[in-house]
């Protein structure tokens, strides 16, 4: 490519990009970077318009903004998750689009885990009984009965790519049957995986924690509501590390306060942040963390290096390691 690159990003979560800069510099890229996740498709249009390569993180990536887009080749998303892109638009614009799809996948297994551990042995409760106990002076455990063991117990894993392989595999050593729904993995895979695919429903029946890892799409946009949830034990909890709008939270905090299932671990919300007036924020049987599945030091290493390797095989003339959008590549503004 003689044409100079030139290397914006949208906005980011890092303390600094002094590395990326140095990196840009030695690729001798031009490279901008802003705090626009709250812009306008009009100024996102005007400032990112003449880029070859776009990183965005939670800008929002319109229809509107790809076709104004005119001389971008390809967008990266700083993360997994890709529902503030529209990707059919990209595509119609033969702009690549591609996640880091794997930077962060053990932090947010390990933080999956995590909330099943302190979900399913009600640590929220147990706070409370022991700052009671502390300050009474009067041991009792009555308030956490029942609780559960969770050997012998079954694990409902709702999405099996990336994180739910993870989660499967580090939680294979609890002695807990595992059952998986993942209507798009392969047969291959599942062999690999020593697995087999259950219906939908039938992991949610049959399981006392599910944990769900997929991503936001017009199928799995609120596929946890009021009837997924009564179809559940009523012992059974339910952990969100996903994206948010996977399940209704009206319809959690219903099922939670009426007994329909016994409790919930959430890290992943509809809106973000959660209302303060919101219920869910109080109740004992949920444990809440703040958007951070994601977060490690590694982890945050790992996604910088993954998109530098994204711009140096954009140099090489190569796409993305992982595309979203691989329709795209036959009539790419690369001409893969």
């Amino acid at each position: 490519m003689n044409k100079k690159i030139i290397f914006k990003i949208t906005d980011y979560i890092e303390r600094d990009l002094k590395w990326e800069e140095q990196e840009c510099k030695k690729l001798g890229i031009d490279f901008f970077h802003y705090q626009m996740r709250d812009a306008s498709p009009s100024d996102l249009i005007k400032n990112f318009k003449d880029a070859d390569i776009v990183l965005t993180n939670m800008a929002d990536f319109t229809a509107e903004v790809m076709d104004g887009l005119e001389n971008v080749k390809v967008l990266l998303r700083h993360g997994i998750g890709y529902d503030k892109v529209d990707v059919e638009a990209a595509t119609r614009n033969g702009i690549i689009f591609a996640n880091e799809a794997t930077a962060s996948s053990d932090d947010v297994a390990e933080h999956a885990i995590m909330l099943i551990l302190e979900t399913f042995r009600k640590k929220k409760l147990q706070d409370k009984v022991l700052k009671r106990w502390i300050y009474s002076r009067e041991w009792s455990s009555e308030d956490i009965y029942p609780m559960h063991r969770m050997k012998g117990k079954t694990l409902g894993i709702i999405g099996c790519g990336n994180i739910g392989s993870l989660v499967l595999k580090k939680m294979s050593g609890f002695g807990m049957k595992i059952l998986v729904s993942d209507p798009y993995l392969s047969e291959e895979r599942y062999k690999e995986l020593g697995i087999e695919h259950v219906p939908f429903d039938d992991v949610i029946k049959e399981s006392d924690i599910i944990t769900i890892h997929v991503p936001v799409t017009n199928e799995t946009r609120g596929m946890f509501h009021l009837e997924k949830f009564r179809l559940m034990k009523k012992t059974a909890v339910i952990i969100n590390t996903a994206r948010g709008p996977v399940l209704s939270t009206d319809d959690l905090i219903t099922a939670l306060k009426t007994g329909i299932i016994s409790g919930a671990g959430i890290d992943v919300y509809e809106t973000e942040p959660p209302h303060p007036d919101s219920e869910i924020i109080t109740m004992d049987n949920v444990i809440l963390s703040p958007h951070i599945a994601w977060y490690s030091e590694e982890g945050g290493w790992d996604i910088r290096y993954m998109i530098m390797d994204d711009v140096k095989s954009f140099i090489e003339g190569k796409p993305p390691k992982f595309v979203i959008n691989p329709d795209v590549l036959k009539k790419s503004r690369l001409g893969f």
